[in-house]
C-alpha cells in the first residue's frame, strides 16, 4: 500500500494507492488531478511518481513510480462480487496511519454525482471511509480487488454515515491494460519560477520513532515538495497562521528562497508528548541555490542543515509554526 502525496500549485493533498506492478499504483482521478508534484510514500521512505493514465469520468488513475518497489501486489476481480458480500477498505483515511475497515457491498451499478458530474457503474458499500481513503482498495476475502474507492456520499454539509463508493475493478482492470505501456507520463502541472529541475523530488525519510513522526514528514515532505515545484502557495499554506503573519504572504515568503529546493531530507528526532499539539521535529536537510542565495553570504552553493521545526497541530494537520538551528549554522556539501 501506498500514501500518495500530491502538490498542485494552489494546495497539496494526500490519498491512497495500491502497487499492481512494481513501479505501477492504482489511485483515483481525483487524488491527483492537477498534480505539479507526485510522491509515493511505502512504510518510511517516499518515491518520486508521474501519471501514465487518467479517467476523470470513471475516477481511475495509474501512476507509475521512478523505482520499483517491493510490496504486495493486488489482483484485480474479473467479476463484480455479489450484493452482502463481505469487503474491507484499506487506506489511510484523513492523513493518518493505515487502517483496514470491514463492511459490506450494498448496491451495485450504483451512480453517485459528486458536484463535477456523476459516476455510474459505482459499488455502493457501508464500509467507512473518508478523505484519504480514496483510491484505496476495496478487498474480499480472498484479497483481491473488488473495487477503487473513489467517494463517501455528502448530504448537504454532512457525509452521509454507511455510504460509500467504488469503482469496479473489471473497469479499472480494462482501463490500466490500455495505459501501463505506456512511455509518456501526464504533465505535471507548471506553477511557474520552479527552482528545481525535472519533478523537483526528493527522498525523504523518517527515522523518528515518535507516534506523530510519520504525520509530521507528512507535512514537511509537501512542505519542500510546494517549495522545489515552484507551488509557494501550497507550501505558504503548511506554515501556521502567526508565522505566516509574520510574512505578510505567499509572494513575499518565497522571495526569501531564492534559488533554493530541497534535495534530500531525513526526520530524525520528534520530541514531546504525543498527545501534544505542539512538537519539535529535528530534521536533516540538504539544500541547492546559487551562490548569491547562500544562507548569510557565505558562498555555498549546496549546504547540509540540521533545522528544528516546532510543529504545531490545528486540529487536521500538522503546520511549521517556527524554525531554529540549535546545531549550528549550514555546513557545506
Amino acid at each position: 500500500m501506498g500514501q500518495l502525496f500530491v502538490t498542485t500549485c494552489e494546495y497539496d493533498g494526500t490519498g491512497t494507492g495500491f502497487l499492481i506492478e512494481p513501479n505501477l499504483v492504482v489511485t483515483a482521478a481525483h487524488v491527483v488531478r492537477d498534480a505539479a508534484a507526485i510522491s509515493v510514500a511505502f512504510g518510511r521512505t517516499s518515491v518520486n511518481a508521474t501519471v501514465v493514465g487518467t479517467n476523470d469520468i470513471a475516477d481511475i488513475a495509474l501512476v507509475r513510480t521512478d523505482q520499483p518497489v517491493q510490496g504486495h501486489e493486488f489482483q484485480l476481480r474479473t467479476s463484480e462480487p455479489p450484493v452482502a458480500t463481505d469487503i474491507a477498505a484499506l487506506g489511510f483515511p484523513l492523513g493518518r496511519p493505515f487502517t483496514f475497515t470491514k463492511g459490506t457491498v450494498s448496491v451495485l451499478d450504483a451512480e453517485q454525482d459528486t458536484g463535477e458530474g456523476v459516476l455510474r457503474n459505482l459499488i455502493q458499500t457501508d464500509t467507512a471511509v473518508n478523505y484519504g481513503n480514496s483510491g484505496g482498495p476495496l478487498i474480499t476475502q480472498d484479497g483481491q480487488v473488488a473495487g477503487v474507492v473513489v467517494t463517501a456520499e455528502i448530504r448537504g454539509n454532512f457525509r452521509a454515515e454507511g455510504i460509500a463508493y467504488a469503482v469496479t475493478a473489471p473497469r479499472v482492470a480494462a482501463a490500466v491494460n490500455e495505459w501501463k505501456s505506456r512511455s509518456t507520463p501526464v504533465a505535471f502541472r507548471d506553477c511557474g519560477n520552479a527552482p528545481a529541475p525535472d519533478s523537483g523530488f526528493f527522498p525523504f525519510t523518517v527515522s523518528a520513532d515518535h507516534d506523530q513522526a510519520r504525520s509530521i514528514g507528512q507535512s514537511l515532505l509537501l512542505h519542500g515538495q510546494g517549495i522545489n515545484q515552484g507551488a509557494y502557495t501550497a507550501a505558504f499554506k503548511l506554515l501556521a497562521p502567526e508565522l505566516q503573519a509574520t510574512f505578510g504572504d505567499a509572494a513575499t515568503w518565497s522571495k526569501d528562497l531564492g534559488s533554493s529546493y530541497w534535495t534530500k531530507a531525513e526526520l530524525t528526532k520528534v520530541t514531546g508528548a504525543p498527545s501534544a499539539d505542539d512538537l519539535s521535529a529535528d530534521v536533516n536537510l540538504q539544500t541547492i541555490q546559487d551562490a548569491a542565495d547562500a544562507y548569510h553570504g557565505t558562498d555555498q552553493t549546496c549546504s547540509n542543515w540540521r533545522i528544528r521545526y516546532s510543529m504545531h497541530w490545528d486540529g487536521t494537520r500538522w503546520l511549521i509554526a517556527g524554525t531554529s538551528l540549535p546545531f549550528g549554522d549550514p555546513t557545506a556539501c
